[in-house]
């Protein structure tokens, strides 16, 4: 039990690593992870990669092929639309319990979050190119998070949050558009809804924020 428990545990940090660099655009979408490659690069044995693949692949991230192995997934413009109908559904109905359940302390996260993320700054640059920083990713997602964490359903919360991987997946493997929107107001007017308890004005906000982002990723401004 014990030894498999280990593996289990190594496993799940090559996934948590996997996964990161893939979000943050370390893999080009469709580009093949070879099993015996990443098992030398992480130290570990070809079975713990493959089951770290696995469950990538069941989250949507990674694609298996019996005759080819694993690859990043690909990125189209249905499925990015799939995914955006998905979190204007499921994220709406979670943030309205959320300002329906939530408490004083969950209040003082949303502000503390909010906060950090309005002076994190959002890209830098890179061989002459803007990237989205991998320090305001991870306040992003905690800050979209925070929003709907007291909603007290936590399957609806889990499929947020792939949806939210699924996401993210998209915003970086397009290219950075910084001066298309005002991201800081769009966040501070939700912050502002949300600790108001007005559910209805949020989500609306909300909506339009993920909407906005769809068109931005595929620049149809």
């Amino acid at each position: 039990m014990a030894k498999r428990n280990g593996s289990s545990t190594l496993s799940e940090n090559v996934r948590k690593k996997l996964q990161s660099d893939i979000l943050t655009g370390q893999y080009e979408p469709g580009s093949p992870l070879k099993v015996s490659e990443l098992a030398k690069g992480f130290e570990v044995s070809v079975a713990v990669v493959r089951e770290a693949l696995t469950r990538l692949a069941t989250q949507g991230l990674v694609q298996q092929n019996p005759n080819h192995g694993f690859s990043v997934k690909t990125a189209s413009e249905e499925e990015l639309n799939n995914i955006i109908q998905a979190r204007l559904i499921n994220e709406s109905e979670a943030l309205r319990l959320s300002i329906a359940y939530g408490d004083l302390t969950w209040e003082s996260n949303v502000i503390a979050v909010h906060h950090k993320l309005s002076q994190t700054a959002e890209y830098k640059e890179v061989n002459e190119k803007l990237v989205v920083r991998e320090e305001w990713s991870e306040i992003h997602r905690q800050f979209h998070y925070e929003l709907i964490a007291a909603c007290p359903n936590p399957v609806l919360l889990d499929i947020c949050s792939n949806l939210w991987d699924l996401s993210e997946f998209y915003r970086h493997c397009s290219p950075p558009q910084q001066q298309v929107r005002d991201g800081l107001a769009e966040h501070k007017a939700l912050t502002d809804a949300v600790l108001n308890r007005d559910g209805e004005h949020a989500t609306q906000i909300f909506r339009a924020h993920i909407q906005l982002t769809a068109e931005v990723l595929f620049d149809k401004q």
